[in-house]
């Protein structure tokens, strides 16, 4: 019964916080855009919505009925005095433009985006780019290679510069409990959906490029940032799963989806998912999991 009210306590304060409340209100929108613009009622749209809410509502709390005292402000960059953390924060927002920019400029000099590509003002940035269009490895290389600086060594050396010790980024330590189901979950649904080569691949790439070095940048480094600025852990979630998802926004629309509704429906599902690996980086206070459970849930596709 204990357990029950504290769940109960935990729901009743979620849904009164305008932070989740505006996820879930876009999330549902984008889906019900999506199953109309396919020819879909609105009835349907609403029914996929509304689990797809369910699905991530339960499981935030789980994490937050298996978890003790939140783990977040072992990141040292939280704990960073305030001027401090606000010049890592403005150098970190500046990088995730510069990051931004790059993938539109991609697509530019790929004939998938319209425009004049967007760094072609940057002196060699054009024999950056071809450095990669036949990179050894193939694509997944190329991209390991090429996000590694601007998602991990420039924004970790910012915060050593800044007084972050290398036993800051929370790489270890704090409670792995609440990641465990996840673990399983995803796991699981790897290891039943048909081992092959090219999957077992596909998952070291996952895990070296979106897992580690996406959560890296928003979970590891943005994340704890906004909420030492912000001094409110859900609004700094919020805003760093905010750029988190919009930095999909380029490559969906002009790339992976057919049309902007499914495009835009992707990206709303993409920040739910960010939302689930914010809140459980921020309640265990550590990364590793985190990042494999993104990676799998990238080759497995929920």
């Amino acid at each position: 019964m204990a357990m029950v009210k504290k769940l109960l306590g935990f729901y009743r304060r979620l849904v009164c916080h305008p932070v989740p409340l505006v996820f879930a209100l876009l999330f549902v929108l984008a889906k019900v855009w999506s199953n109309i613009s396919y020819g879909g009622s609105l009835v349907n749209g609403l029914r996929s919505g509304l689990m797809g809410i369910l699905v991530y509502a339960l499981a935030v709390g789980l994490i937050y009925l298996l978890s003790g005292k939140p783990l977040g402000d072992r990141s040292a960059a939280q704990q960073l005095a305030s001027g401090q953390a606000k010049w890592g924060l403005v150098l970190g927002v500046i990088l995730y433009f510069f990051i931004l920019g790059s993938i539109v400029d991609r697509l530019q000099r790929q004939g998938l985006m319209p425009g004049y590509p967007v760094f072609s003002w940057i002196p060699g940035w054009g024999l950056w780019h071809n450095l990669f269009s036949s990179f050894p490895g193939g694509y997944m290389t190329a991209n390991i290679v090429r996000g590694l600086p601007f998602f991990v060594l420039l924004p970790a050396y910012v915060l050593r510069r800044l007084g972050v010790k290398w036993g800051g980024f929370a790489f270890s330590g704090g409670n792995l409990k609440p990641a465990i189901p996840f673990l399983l979950i995803y796991v699981a649904a790897f290891l039943f959906s048909g081992l092959t080569v090219e999957r077992w691949i596909l998952l070291l790439y996952a895990t070296l490029y979106s897992g580690f070095q996406e959560e890296f940048f928003f979970r590891g480094v943005l994340q704890p940032l906004f909420i030492a600025v912000t001094k409110k852990p859900v609004w700094g979630m919020g805003l760093s799963v905010c750029l988190f998802a919009f930095l999909h926004i380029p490559d969906f629309v002009y790339r992976v989806y057919p049309t902007v509704p499914l495009a835009l429906s992707s990206v709303a599902s993409t920040a739910l998912f960010g939302g689930l690996m914010a809140y459980g980086v921020y309640r265990t206070g550590m990364l590793w999991p985190w990042i494999l459970i993104h990676a799998l849930s990238n080759v497995v596709g929920f």
